[in-house]
């Protein structure tokens, strides 16, 4: 059993793949994306893999990565693509300091984030006017911006 072994979520099967892959030690893995190891693991089976993978992938390249890794944020559910891409404001939620205790992510609380308290809002107005007012998934295709709505980076 290698070092990569203390990485949560990786067993015998995903260490298996990452020396295969050509990483035998947590720093080989660092700078790595979850989405270069997932593109990598693919082409290493020669099929592409269940998106649970990169999930898990992504929480794999979190830990190695992360200066001081929060042991709430390492389990790979919380790295699915509602909260590993960024929300409707461009804010990555699974990077936000109140994911996962406190807020769940823009996508799953429908814009209802915790600091909405501090504007006087009910909903996030960047999810509403996007998300609801021209269904659009994010503020990056809004023929709008710059606008009044989106101001500063919301994780601040």
């Amino acid at each position: 059993m290698s070092e990569l072994r203390r990485i949560p979520n990786v067993g015998k099967r995903t260490e298996q793949d990452l020396l295969a892959m050509g990483y035998t030690t947590i720093a080989s893995l660092k700078g790595k994306s979850g989405e270069e190891l997932y593109a990598e693991e693919c082409a290493l089976r020669g099929f592409t893999l269940d998106r649970c993978q990169l999930y898990l992938l992504r929480a794999v390249a979190y830990f190695v990565n992360a200066e001081a890794p929060a042991p709430e944020k390492c389990a790979w559910h919380l790295w699915t693509d509602d909260t590993a891409l960024p929300s409707p404001c461009g804010a990555v939620c699974a990077e936000c300091a109140q994911y996962p205790a406190l807020c769940s992510g823009c996508r799953k609380t429908a814009g209802k984030a915790p600091w909405l308290k501090y504007i006087g809002a009910e909903r996030c107005p960047v999810y509403a006017c996007c998300v609801d007012g021209k269904g659009l998934k994010d503020r990056g295709a809004c023929p709008s911006l710059p606008c009044g709505k989106f101001t500063k980076d919301p994780t601040i």
